[in-house]
């Protein structure tokens, strides 16, 4: 085997490797999804991932006051609606866990004003996958 066909995988590993500005275990992960029921409190747009568009991320605190979350939601540019401070929103999506750090929910679904926006995949792949000029795209379903 030549030395140059055994560097690739390794590369390919540290490639998909989170970077220092990345949570570690910062994945979806389907063994920790949960449900949450929460009011935005904040809505900011944050680097979340090196080399890409800002994320849309939501601050929110769950209904009763017991917990607050940042709620990863999609890259900028793939999210167009419009979210407001106090509402009510309901979020399917992965716990991602940093000591010291407020907890993150990474967004499969989310649903407020009667909508439902599906963001990722039921394995947690996401529907912005290939870019702004990606076939993919925002799956919504009618009010309900």
């Amino acid at each position: 085997m030549s030395p140059m066909i055994a560097v690739i995988p390794v590369l390919a590993l540290l490639a998909g490797a989170p970077t220092l500005d990345q949570a570690p275990g910062h994945f979806y992960n389907i063994d920790t999804e949960i449900r949450v029921e929460a009011t935005v409190r904040e809505i900011v747009l944050e680097p979340r991932y090196k080399g890409t568009a800002p994320f849309l991320v939501l601050r929110v605190e769950e209904s009763g006051g017991a917990r607050t979350f940042d709620v990863e939601i999609a890259p900028s540019w793939f999210f167009g609606q419009d979210v407001h401070g106090g509402e009510k929103v309901q979020i399917v999506g992965s716990l991602a866990e940093t000591p010291g750090k407020t907890p993150t929910i990474i967004a499969r679904e989310l649903r407020y004003r009667g909508e439902t926006f599906q963001l990722r995949d039921k394995r947690g792949f996401p529907n912005w996958q290939g870019g702004p000029k990606g076939k993919r795209g925002i799956r919504r379903f009618g009010r309900t």
